[in-house]
């Protein structure tokens, strides 16, 4: 009579090398998508700002149609605006519309190179080498935010159809545009 015997001497090394490298390969996909969701969220991020901020001067300038004008001249920015403008148009301070829009112009600016997040003397709340620029055709308004992302695009660079160039071409470049019509 035969007798079948069993017998488990556990797992031998190819086995567990194989083990090992499969666990390897699943933690290197891991990481790369925790990566790719980390660059995923930052470019999300500052689109959102940028259409806040584009949002942000529309309405600006829809409070103050008569000097529409004024807040179209060259784009903000990387601390174009060095100094506030006086009056400082608080809501105690009277200020001409003119003077309402270049006070607007500056905090525009303030906002988009996120002056008011600092750690240090650095900046960190705004956009990345931002640009901000707006284009005014008798009540046309164009409103356009650009600023540099960490991945590379294609971008025409040119304007066309309409669409604005504000800031420098380059595949890092992003934007966000609004029109609308003020009158």
């Amino acid at each position: 009579m035969r007798t079948l015997r069993t017998s488990s001497q556990g797992n031998s090394m190819i086995e567990t090398l194989v083990s090992l490298v499969l666990l390897s390969f699943g933690s290197l996909g891991a990481a790369s998508l925790q990566v790719t969701s980390q660059q995923s969220s930052h470019e999300a991020q500052q689109r959102m700002l940028a259409s806040y901020l584009a949002q942000d001067m529309l309405e600006r300038m829809r409070n103050n149609p008569t000097a529409l004008t004024n807040y179209a001249s060259t784009a903000v920015g990387s601390n174009t605006i060095a100094t506030e403008p006086t009056p400082s148009c608080s809501a105690t301070a009277s200020c001409t519309t003119i003077q309402l829009a270049a006070h607007d112009r500056w905090l525009w600016e303030q906002a988009i190179d996120g002056v008011a997040i600092k750690t240090g003397s650095t900046k960190n709340g705004g956009l990345v080498a931002a640009k901000g620029c707006v284009t005014n055709n008798n009540g046309r308004v164009q409103i356009a935010i650009a600023w540099n992302d960490t991945e590379t695009i294609a971008d025409a660079g040119t304007a066309s159809n309409g669409v604005s160039t504000c800031g420098a071409a380059s595949a890092y470049r992003r934007q966000v545009v609004i029109n609308s019509f003020i009158n």
